[in-house]
This record gives structure tokens, sequence and C-alpha cells, in this order.
């Protein structure tokens, strides 16, 4: 009788003991095969096929499954070392942080660059409004061109700039179009980073290590864009001149360059043609898991590291369905009931935001710019506080379930209510105007006794209310979009490329709604009684909106999914689907 041939341990999953056991008992109590050959079996006559263990992490995470699962390809940006990915991931909000101290750098200052340049203050709340939508439209055309050439070449391109809008705003302190040029060329720079930076930490990270990375990201996009005036407005006063931001920022990229050139590596990875290894695989493996990657520091290392950085490397496919998968997504009804519930407090925060050195720098109140920017400390202040008590839920519950999102819909629209409506209602309870209409104009009269009873921090605390509430809201955007997408996709990269889609879509809309905001709030406060009607209109609005929406996602929810997969292509309808997402959602 030919002696026997051990068998190799079958794959296991660590978190199924009992699985295991029962296969075990299954292949002990069952006979070998036989065959009619004579030969001695050999560890070559048993079968060998493709085969893919199912990869698990490590450590803490060991006993969780990976999603997505990396390839065999060290090319992966999931399987790459952690330190480049950290270094990836710092790189990319360092540059996030820039941009956000650019969007809001003249907000603190907009009254004194109006009499600066000698124009209205409608032509001054431009140059922050132009850029904003400049960047909504280079955002949309960046989120396609990324999936033909990658997100690296985009990244820098959008880079170089920046910096040069940067620059030229340096020279611009005597000339409106001169600033306004700048402006725009800073704009069309954005407009990349905001739309495809969470792309990148998708693409880069395990489901699993989302949480805190998005949240990260949050958090310094938050503080850049409504913290940063604190500082800005206190260098614009104390230099004199609003360009020397500037100059600040301008000296700050001589580390954002460099850290984009060398330690941002192209992300776009297509791991459906890397998914199977191309050599055989037993069939019976052990359980994968990630091999750490030796780093020796040395002269050749370093040149071959710097060699692999360059500016284009995506090998992709390349194809007109995936390339108008963004623009399809703009038809996506989900795509649009999340733009619609969140845009209203976000661009409602960014046109009265503008409008504050309308408001407080004229007599009798008369604040400078590094008062005014103070005014900025409850919105920054209040969204982190949401961003980071929704982070700690998220590390708590991995999946935010339907219910939760509800509640966090109908909290965050309470909260930019109560915000938006206090703080209208209390400013124009101290406004007065010409009776007159020949003296009506942009400037605004208080009355004589408001700059003792008007409340500057209650006025910012009204401000970061509104602000919690617009991101509290925002945080229920991606997680509403990956149930829409794990409803339809086909597979867990359709999946997660539908999500960035939509939500590139809900990002571009929502600047390019808030630039309008930004032109026509400080035109309308001008108005006899112009913001207590606009504070009441949009609060009523919001309202309707938010009732609309939660009942609609209640008894259509799946009538939504369906109209999404019919609208971007992604599956054939008639198929059943599962009632849960096949992943956790972000």
């Amino acid at each position: 009788m030919p002696p026997s041939v051990p068998l190799p341990p079958l794959p296991t999953s660590p978190s199924s003991t009992r699985s295991t056991k029962s296969r075990s008992a299954t292949i002990r109590g069952s006979p070998r095969p036989m065959t009619g050959s004579t030969k001695k079996p050999s560890l070559t006559s048993i079968s060998w096929r493709p085969y893919k263990p199912i990869k698990y992490g490590s450590g803490r995470f060991s006993h969780v499954e990976l999603v997505p699962q990396p390839s065999d390809d060290l090319q992966d940006p999931l399987n790459w070392p952690q330190w480049k990915k950290e270094l990836n991931l710092a790189s990319l909000l360092f540059m996030a942080s820039l941009i956000g101290a650019m969007k809001t750098a003249l907000i603190a200052s907009n009254q004194v660059v109006a009499v600066r340049y000698n124009v209205s203050y409608t032509w001054v709340a431009a140059l922050t409004a132009v850029p904003l939508m400049v960047s909504a439209l280079t955002g949309f055309i960046n989120s396609v061109v990324a999936k033909l050439v990658g997100k690296r070449p985009v990244y820098l391109a959008s880079s170089i700039l920046i910096f040069a809008g940067c620059l030229w705003n340096m020279t611009a302190d005597s000339s409106y179009g001169s600033c306004m040029g700048a402006r725009v060329l800073q704009g069309v720079g954005w407009g990349a980073f905001d739309t495809l930076l969470l792309e990148s930490i998708q693409d880069t990270f395990y489901e699993h290590e989302r949480n805190i990375r998005t949240t990260l990201y949050n958090i310094v996009t938050i503080t850049a864009t409504w913290a940063s005036p604190l500082l800005g407005g206190v260098v614009s006063y104390q230099v004199g001149s609003f360009t020397a931001q500037y100059r600040i920022m301008s000296a700050l990229f001589a580390i954002a360059i460099p850290l984009m050139a060398l330690t941002t590596p192209e992300t776009a990875f297509d791991r459906s043609r890397a998914a199977i290894a191309t050599t055989p695989i037993f069939i019976y493996t052990f359980p994968w898991e990630p091999q750490p990657v030796q780093i020796e520091l040395s002269k050749e290392s370093i040149l071959d590291y710097v060699r692999e950085m360059k500016p284009w490397s995506y090998g992709g496919e390349k194809s007109i369905s995936i390339s108008i998968q963004s623009p399809r997504a703009l038809a996506a009804p989900s795509t649009i009931l999340v733009f619609i519930i969140t845009a209203l407090p976000h661009c409602v925060l960014w046109g009265l935001i503008a409008s504050l050195s309308l408001l407080l720098s004229s007599s009798p109140i008369g604040l400078h710019p590094s008062s005014i920017g103070t005014l900025l400390t409850g919105p920054w202040l209040l969204a982190i506080s949401i961003v980071a008590g929704i982070c700690f839920y998220r590390s708590t519950n991995q999946k935010f379930c339907p219910c939760v999102s509800n509640l966090t819909i109908a909290g965050g629209a309470l909260l930019a209510l109560i915000g938006m409506i206090s703080f209208g209602l209390d400013v124009n309870s101290f406004m007065t105007w010409p009776a007159s209409s020949s003296d009506s104009g942009h400037s605004i009269f208080f009355e004589s006794n408001v700059a003792q009873e008007l409340n500057l921090p209650v006025l910012s605390l009204q401000l970061g209310l509104l602000a919690a509430g617009a991101y509290a809201l925002e945080a229920t955007a991606r997680p509403f979009l990956a149930r829409s997408a794990s409803f339809t996709a086909s597979s867990m990269a359709t999946a997660q490329r539908s999500i960035g889609d939509m939500h590139s879509w809900v990002v571009i809309l929502r600047n390019l709604v808030a630039g309008a905001f930004v032109l026509a709030v400080p035109h309308i406060t001008c108005k006899a009684g112009g913001l207590k009607s606009l504070i009441i209109g949009l609060s009523v609005v919001q309202a309707v909106i938010t009732v609309s929406v939660l009942l609609l996602w209640r008894f259509c929810e799946k009538a939504i999914w369906k109209m999404d997969g019919k609208v971007m292509g992604l599956v054939n309808l008639r198929m059943p689907h599962p009632e849960e997402s096949f992943f956790d959602i972000d």
C-alpha cells in the first residue's frame, strides 16, 4: 500500500474556531480519493489551481477581514509600508491646510480691502466667492482627468498653480484686478484637493483604518478654514497690509511643494487586474498575513525611492465608460438629496461669516480685523467638537446605521436652525436704516447704544451652533452614499468608485452655491429688513427640506437606490440585492 501524503492545514478564519474544527473532522473522517494510477503519489500529483485566501489584519486587528482585499502586488497602495501611507497623508493634509487658510484669508479684513481698492463691499466679497465657484468647476474637471492619468499629476499641477497664485497675491496690494486674477488662479488649484483627497485616503487605507484619518482630515480643514482668520486678522492689522498673510503662506510652500513631489505617490490602482497571483497557488495554504517590509536607509535606497516618484505613473484602465461615471453621478438621486440636505447650513455659514466685516467694521462698533477674526472661535471649536464626537461614536460602533444617520440629520438641522435664527434676529434687532431711499446704500447704520449691548461672544456662539449643525449634516453624507453604492454596485471597487464620484459632486455643488451665498448675503443684508427676511426664509426652507428628505429615505430608500444604479449604469437591477451593505460604511 502506498504511503499516505499528509495534508497541509486548511486556511482558517481567525474568528471562526467552530468552522475550523468541523472542517478538520470532515477531512479526517473522509477517505482519501484513489485513482487508477499505480505510481506513487507525490506532492506534484495533488491538483493545483489559482487560489486567493481571505486576508486579515495584523496585531490587534488580526481578527478583522481586510476591506478591500489587497492584491498580491507590492505597488498596491494597500500593501505600502505604514510610514509611506502616513507620510503621503501628512503631505496632502499640509496642502489642504494651506488651501483652507487661503479660502478665508480676506474674511476678517474685507472692509479694509474695500477701502484699499476703493470698491464696494460686494466687489470685495467676490474675491472670496469667485475662487470658490472656480474651484467647483475645476473640481469636476480634475475628477474626470484623475481617472485617465491618475491623481499624482493632478495634485502636482494644482499645487504649482496654487503656489503661483499665492506669489501673485503678494504683489496685488494696489490693484483689484490683479488680486482677482491671483485669487482665480488659486481657485483653479483648490478643486483637485477638495474632490480627490478623500478618495486618496480611500485608496491607501483599509476600511477599519479610515475613520481616524477621515476625521483628522476634517479637523485639519476646519481648523485651517475657520481658525486662520484669528491669526490672519492680527497679522493684517499689525502689518497694515492684507497681503502679509500671503507672504507667510508663500514661505510655507517651500515645505509643501517638496513634500508633494517626494512623499505623495500615485494612489490610484487597478486592483482587479492584480487580484490573482500570476503563479498557481497550492489549494491548501496558510492564512495570509501582511509581511513587514525591511527598509535599509542608504544612498542607493534613497536614490531608488526618488526614481520611483515619477510625475506620472498611473497604469490603470483608461476607458470612456469609467471616465463618464463622474458626470453620471451628478444625476443620481442620492447625490441630489445629500446635496440638498447638507448644502444650506454650510452655504449660509459662509455667507454670514463673509458679512461680518460689513456688519461690524462700521461705526459705532468699529471692530478691527483682529477682533473680527476672534468671532470665528465659536465655529472652529464647536465644529471640531462635533466631528470628534462622531469619530468617537464610529470607533465604538463601526456601522453608521440608518437610525443613527436620521437622528444625526435631525440634530444637525436643529442646531443649524438655532444658530441661524438666533444670529440673524439678534443682529437685526440692533439695525436701523435711513428714512429716505436716497440715503441708503451699502453702509449699515446701528443704533448708538449697539456697541455696549451687542454681545460679541454670543454672536460667536451662535455662528458656532450653525457650524456644528452644518458639519453634523456633512458627516452623514458618505454613509448615505455608501448604502446606495453597496446596493447597486457589483463589486467593492465599483462601489468605492461610485461613493467617490457622488461625494465629489456633493462637494462641487456645495462650493458653487457657497460662492453664490458669499456674494448674495452681504448685498441682501444692506437692504432694509434684508437680514431678517433672509434668515426666516432660509430657516423655513431648511426645515421643509429636512422633513421631506427624511420621509423620502424612510419610505422610498430602495427605490432611490435602484434609480441610482439605473442612472449610473452600475448593475442589472433585476438581480437580487442584499438587505445590508457588503462592507461597513465609511
